[in-house]
């Protein structure tokens, strides 16, 4: 699991597909994505297709805002979890 794969993966399906927006306006990885758009059911959905996608659990209680709020602490978060 490399980090700048992660990224894309998950800013190509944040922003093509559940928040859809011009590339040009892609908030950065340290925005925080409820600003952008985000809600619980987006949420939701971008947890289901990443432990689709990397073979992973994340347990439900880890769900923080600190955790969910943006690119990086997705990336963050994610990486604790590959291949446990």
């Amino acid at each position: 699991m490399a980090g700048i794969a992660v990224r894309e993966a998950l800013r190509t399906y944040l922003f093509a597909t559940l928040i859809p927006m011009d590339r040009s306006a892609w908030p950065s990885d340290d925005a925080n994505l409820f600003d952008a758009g985000m809600d619980s059911l987006r949420l939701m959905q971008l947890l289901v297709f990443a432990e689709e996608k990397w073979k992973m659990k994340l347990p439900d209680h880890e769900v923080t805002p600190e955790r969910v709020e943006s690119i990086n602490a997705l990336v963050a978060w994610f990486e604790c979890h590959h291949n446990r």
